[in-house]
C-alpha cells in the first residue's frame, strides 16, 4: 500500500508540474457530466451486461485490475466488489472530473479498495504491474491505440491478462464514423506486436468483440 501511495504522489507532482493530460484528447470527447449522463442510461447499462461479463474475467480475491478508461465507474465499483479484502482496481481515466465521480461513489458505498489514477494519453500511468487490465467501450476513443496498448502491456504481470471490449465496424454510437471504429483484427495485431495473443475469443455480444489476450 506504502508503494501505491509513493507512486501516487509521484504521479500528482508531475501533473503539478505541467504534465496533465487533458479529456478533450481523447476521439469524440465530452465533458464529464455528459460521460456520466451517456454512460448511465437504462440503454447502456443493459447493454454492458455486466452480470454476464465479470464471470468471463476469471478474478479472484486479491488480485489487482485496472479498470481502463473508467468513465463513471460502472464496472471499476463491481471488480472492487468481486475482488473483496486484498484485491484493488485502479480506475483509470484522463479525466479529473469523472475520476472525482469514481471516488464520490466509493465513499457513498463504503468501496475502499479502489485508486483512481489520471492516466496520459498515450500511457495508463499506473503506479504498478495489475492481473488483469480491462477496455472496456474505450479502445476507439484512443487516437494512438498501437502505442497505448504497447504502454499498457509493460504494466501487465507474468501470466496476466488485458481484456477489451469494443463494438464492430458498423455496430453502436459510432457506426458511421470509420475514425471510432476498431475491428477485433486490427487489436489483435497491435497486442501481437506488443508482445501479447488471444487466449480467449468470448462470444457474449451480437455487436460486440470481446477478446482476451495475455502472454
Amino acid at each position: 500500500m506504502f508503494a501505491r501511495r509513493l507512486a501516487l504522489c509521484a504521479a500528482a507532482a508531475g501533473l503539478l508540474l505541467g504534465y496533465a493530460p487533458v479529456s478533450e484528447a481523447q476521439l469524440a470527447s465530452h465533458s464529464a457530466e455528459e460521460w456520466i449522463n451517456t454512460l448511465e442510461t437504462p440503454a447502456r447499462l443493459n447493454g454492458l451486461k455486466i452480470a454476464e461479463t465479470i464471470p468471463k474475467l476469471g478474478l479472484k480475491p486479491g488480485q489487482t485490475v485496472a479498470d481502463i478508461g473508467a468513465g463513471s465507474g460502472i464496472f471499476t465499483l463491481r471488480f472492487a466488489s468481486a475482488l473483496k479484502a486484498g484485491g484493488f482496481v485502479y480506475a483509470v481515466d484522463i479525466d479529473q472530473a469523472l475520476l472525482d465521480h469514481i471516488n464520490e461513489a466509493a465513499t457513498e458505498t463504503g468501496i475502499s479498495n479502489v485508486q483512481t489514477v489520471l492516466g496520459q494519453v498515450d500511457d495508463p500511468a499506473l503506479p504498478e504491474m495489475v492481473d488483469l487490465a480491462f477496455i472496456n467501450d474505450t479502445l476507439h476513443h484512443i487516437e494512438h491505440r498501437a502505442e497505448y496498448l504497447k504502454a499498457l502491456a509493460g504494466y501487465i504481470k507474468p501470466g496476466g491478462r488485458v481484456a477489451i471490449i469494443d463494438f464492430k465496424p458498423g455496430q453502436g454510437d459510432h457506426a458511421s464514423d470509420p475514425a471510432l471504429q476498431v475491428s477485433q483484427e486490427q487489436a489483435t495485431a497491435w497486442m501481437a506486436a506488443a508482445g501479447l495473443k488471444p487466449l480467449e475469443d468470448i462470444k457474449l455480444f451480437d455487436d460486440r468483440w470481446f477478446v482476451i489476450y495475455g502472454k
